[in-house]
């Protein structure tokens, strides 16, 4: 099957509650989902708070791992999987770097992590299209230098949509002068400043909890969105994880990395359609998403 061919995608935080529930819903069924609720409190999705990001993170890793799974069975093993920002850890359990509930447990603790530290020093993140990266580098260098406040490139998700994270006001003037300037700025569904050193304080409970774990070998190619680059050792499997935290996410490299591997394609395994949409956008390589594989093409 032309699917086999495919590497496989996972997408991060940044989706909104309505799409997370209705992923979750899909799959209630899957043990990874009824863990989740478990893990809360919760008798259904319904009861799920998806404004906390404690809860969000282990319930986008729950719903892109429990799709995955549907689809293609527990075992399965695309020729490449990638990830953006927290789905960098759902590609690693689906790609077999880590068990499925390992992983799970990691994401709770992400969640958890990046809960707290957005509380001790709380941020917001904007995406800003149509820009380029001369114009948006002159944007983000005038609000440090009149804000005085940390504004960093979190994402590069196209040629033209880039992601800034930094402290609220920071951001928030981000916003004026893009739409002064006839961009469009879309505020994110994220509680924090994520990919900016605001998260700085949390890498080290988070490289000590990645340590704990049972990271291990596997076929597949883990294309970080950090470096760009492919691995197969663990060990930097867990260290492009540990410093996800805080660097910027290199999509639209990334991308442009599975493509050099001679992989035709990348099915984007959700929750929801983010990936397919910025991959479809880009045209760098063919996207599909769980629902539209292609068919097989008879031999000759």
């Amino acid at each position: 099957m032309i699917a086999e061919q495919y590497g496989i995608a996972f997408p991060g935080q940044g989706i909104t509650a309505q799409t997370l529930r209705s992923a979750l819903w899909a799959h209630v069924r899957h043990p990874l989902v009824a863990r989740l609720l478990t893990t809360f409190g919760a008798a259904d999705p319904e009861a799920l708070d998806l404004g906390d990001t404690s809860v969000v993170q282990p319930a986008t890793f729950a719903a892109g791992l429990a799709a995955a799974h549907t689809a293609f069975g527990p075992d399965h093993r695309p020729p490449v999987a990638l990830g953006h920002s927290l789905g960098e850890l759902t590609a690693a359990a689906y790609a077999g770097f880590l068990r499925t509930d390992e992983g799970f447990e990691l994401a709770v603790d992400r969640g958890r992590l990046c809960r707290d530290q957005s509380l001790r020093r709380p941020g917001a993140m904007v995406a800003i299209v149509g820009a380029d990266a001369g114009e948006l580098e002159w944007l983000r260098r005038s609000v440090v230098a009149e804000h005085g406040e940390i504004l960093d490139v979190a994402g590069l998700n196209s040629a033209r949509q880039t992601v800034l994270s930094g402290a609220p006001e920071a951001v928030a003037a981000a916003v004026r002068i893009a739409e002064e300037q006839c961009l469009r700025a879309e505020v994110l569904p994220i509680p924090g400043g994520f990919h900016s050193p605001l998260m700085m304080d949390a890498v080290p409970a988070w490289r000590r909890r990645l340590e704990s774990a049972d990271f291990r070998p596997s076929t597949t190619r883990f294309v970080s969105a950090i470096d760009v680059r492919p691995h197969t050792d663990p060990v930097q499997v867990r260290e492009q994880l540990a410093r996800g935290l805080v660097l910027p996410v290199r999509w639209h490299e990334a991308v442009r990395t599975v493509r050099d591997l001679d992989v035709p394609g990348l099915v984007d395994a959700g929750p929801g359609t983010t990936l397919l949409k910025l991959g479809r956008r880009a045209r760098i390589l063919k996207f599909t998403g769980l629902g539209a594989l292609p068919e097989p093409v008879p031999p000759g």
